[in-house]
């Protein structure tokens, strides 16, 4: 694929688009399963095979190259929400002939227009967000435990 041009698209690709983009690859923590640990990144190149209309279904991709780590082997099916794919960094390979490409596009039904815009806005932040130094309210000291034998008359002889 060297040699190639690629356009930077972000969430503008549509079905039978070649992309590429980057994605971190997670593992289990050890100490504890609920969370997961970063282990590295893969770059992938896929075909755009199914791209749906609403933002329920899953884009359906097919793998044409991967490095990093753990990299998917060539022709491999994957599913992602397009909010996964579409990144500032997601390239496409660029069309022969983009007049064809263009025509392709102004042919979309309206509502895979919408679920393209809708991924490219970036999400809205909350108004009010907490400082990164704030701190902890106090709360009451002593053990749980000390507090349960304190009620049950264990410390009451104690001045």
């Amino acid at each position: 694929m060297t040699g190639q041009t690629w356009v930077v698209c972000g969430a503008e690709f549509i079905e039978g688009d070649v992309i590429r983009w980057h994605e971190g690859v997670f593992q289990s923590s050890r100490y504890d399963r609920k969370h997961r640990v970063k282990v590295g990144e893969r770059s992938i190149t896929a075909q755009v095979l199914f791209d749906p209309t609403d933002q329920n279904e899953l884009l359906e991709l097919q793998v044409l190259a991967s490095e990093g780590t753990n990299p998917f082997k060539p022709d491999e099916l994957l599913r992602r929400a397009r909010r996964t794919v579409s990144h500032e960094d997601t390239e496409r390979l660029a069309w022969s002939d983009e007049k064809a490409r263009a025509s392709v596009l102004d042919s979309l039904p309206e509502a895979q227009r919408k679920t393209m815009q809708a991924a490219q806005t970036p999400a809205t932040k909350p108004m009010t967000q907490p400082s990164p130094t704030r701190t902890v309210p106090p709360v009451a000291t002593g053990a749980p435990w000390r507090r349960r034998r304190a009620s049950a008359g264990a410390y009451a002889a104690k001045p």
